[in-house]
């Protein structure tokens, strides 16, 4: 018989355990059921008396005390899961004959991972179907693990694979499937490791391009990259070379921060007064720049006068400033500025009367024949063209006048000359000239007239071969006699002291 105050206990003791959630179940479930079944105390002055249980409910039994006929079991006691890294995973708890008054506990190894929804931490879930949630594995999550089911303590175990895939890690951070974002200038290692492979079958790719192309140091697995620079931003890929048909490879993305780098196909515009004249800016950034224009010193805004646009292309950003009703002294210099967080970068442009500078179109090399066109912009009429030239070597430019210039269009005009020269290496430029002055100086353009012999003649022989240059001209245009026998002697002349140089340095 059992007295009254110690059945009260025991009522609050499995009212507790019955009507707990979480880790009060299991722990009631762990430490095993509570006894009510002890006697009477020995001192008869405490306020016990006997208690009759009555006959026993079958309809209503009490959970506690009833016996389960058919308690759980898993059909089998051991099963293997297969992940990739740094992707999630479940791994199932199918137990069969789950009842209200069993709870789940997960283990790897020895440690508690979840105590019915109660997690180890934040990549760790479980699940109310008794499942359990990885989050962003990793290699080391792999390992033994258990489903128990309490209070029968009988175990599933499941054994956690993780796939041996190469590895990506730049400066000790695996970036494996991960962007990076790098400032311009500084330096980094990336190292790929493919486990059970030769190192040297690693190879790189840089936006799919052999890395060889782009990175200057590369050690088997390891890409060392120095001082870089927006051109290093994309994707590079990790490939393990090892003759199979599916080899593993791998990839991650670079995004460079870098100053804002500014450019222009026009340094020098030329206008007319009372037109309407646009400057061109192009520039690229990350992150992105904002842009302003102005003239002495002064930030130039939307007004009658000046007009500022924006567009967007595949490769660059472009803004342009347009002057209306150019003036005399909306002549001069423009610079645009581009800046972002990095830094500023800035461009001069001039906006001026005379010609632009020319612009190489197109060559034509008919032997010893060469036909040179030149694009020059000006609304002006032209009134003159010269032609620079010289051969490798040569420390002074020679002069011819061009007197074939066409009008092509509106402002454009083709200017073109034809020469016979010597084989060997030879740079040309141009300049013109209209009403209100001359251009500047075009960028030396380089070409190779082919088939010549080399300079590199015994002494007995040397004379001969001098005279053999010095036959050798050039010719203007056909309608130009006078400036085909000035450029001819110019050559002649040219060509004797290259080799008079040539075989004085050879000599001594």
């Amino acid at each position: 018989m059992l007295g009254k105050k110690s059945h009260n206990n025991c009522n609050k003791q499995r009212n507790v355990c019955t009507n707990g959630y979480g880790w009060i179940l299991v722990t009631c479930l762990i430490l095993g059921y509570i006894s009510c079944t002890d006697g009477a105390p020995e001192n008869e002055d405490n306020d016990y008396y006997d208690y009759d249980y009555g006959e026993v409910d079958n309809e209503n039994p009490d959970p506690l005390i009833t016996n389960v006929k058919d308690p759980p079991y898993f059909e089998k006691t051991q099963t293997k899961v297969l992940a990739s890294a740094n992707h999630d995973v479940i791994m199932d708890c199918d137990v069969k004959n789950m009842n209200a008054n069993n709870a789940v506990v997960w283990y790897k190894d020895n440690t508690i991972y979840t105590n019915g929804q109660y997690a180890i931490n934040h990549r760790v879930e479980g699940l109310r179907n008794n499942s359990l949630l990885l989050k962003n594995i990793q290699t080391d999550d792999a390992g033994n693990y258990y489903c128990e089911v309490l209070p029968q303590k009988i175990r599933l175990h499941v054994i956690l694979e993780i796939e041996r895939t190469l590895t990506i890690h730049c400066d000790g951070r695996e970036v494996l499937d991960r962007t990076v974002v790098y400032k311009q200038s500084e330096s980094h290692i990336c190292k790929c490791k493919s486990p059970g492979s030769d190192i040297n079958n690693i190879k790189w790719f840089i936006n799919g391009q052999p890395a060889e192309e782009i990175v200057n140091e590369i050690d088997r697995n390891t890409l060392i990259l120095n001082n870089i620079d927006a051109h290093y931003s994309g994707v590079f890929q990790c490939l393990d070379d090892d003759g199979s048909e599916k080899p593993k490879h791998g990839m991650f993305n670079i995004l460079v921060n870098y100053i804002p780098k500014v450019t222009t196909h026009r340094h020098h515009i030329n206008t007319n007064i009372g037109s309407n004249a646009e400057l061109y800016c192009d520039y690229k950034s990350e992150p992105i720049a904002v842009t302003r224009w102005l003239k002495n010193g002064h930030s130039l805004s939307y007004s009658e006068k000046y007009m500022i646009s924006y567009a967007k292309d595949k490769h660059f950003n472009r803004t342009t400033l347009i002057v209306n009703d150019v003036a005399e002294d909306d002549l001069g210099e423009y610079v645009c500025q581009a800046e972002n967080a990095l830094g500023t970068s800035e461009l001069k442009t001039h906006l001026m009367l005379e010609p632009e500078k020319g612009q190489f179109e197109d060559i034509k090399i008919l032997g010893n024949k060469v036909i040179l066109n030149w694009i020059v912009r000006s609304l002006q009429p032209l009134s003159e063209a010269v032609l620079d030239y010289k051969l490798k070597g040569s420390y002074t430019w020679s002069t011819t006048t061009v007197l074939h210039t066409q009008r092509h269009d509106s402002g454009i005009w083709k200017i073109s000359h034809e020469m016979e020269l010597t084989p060997g290496e030879w740079q040309t430029r141009i300049k013109t000239r209209n009403t209100a002055g001359w251009s500047k100086f075009s960028m030396p353009y380089i070409f190779v007239i082919e088939g010549g012999e080399d300079f590199d003649i015994l002494p007995d022989g040397w004379s001969d071969r001098v005279n053999d240059v010095m036959l050798a001209g050039f010719g203007g245009s056909p309608n130009n006699t006078t400036s085909s026998s000035t450029s001819t002697k110019a050559l002649s002349c040219l060509s004797f002291c290259s080799i008079l140089l040539h075989l004085s340095h050879r000599f001594h």
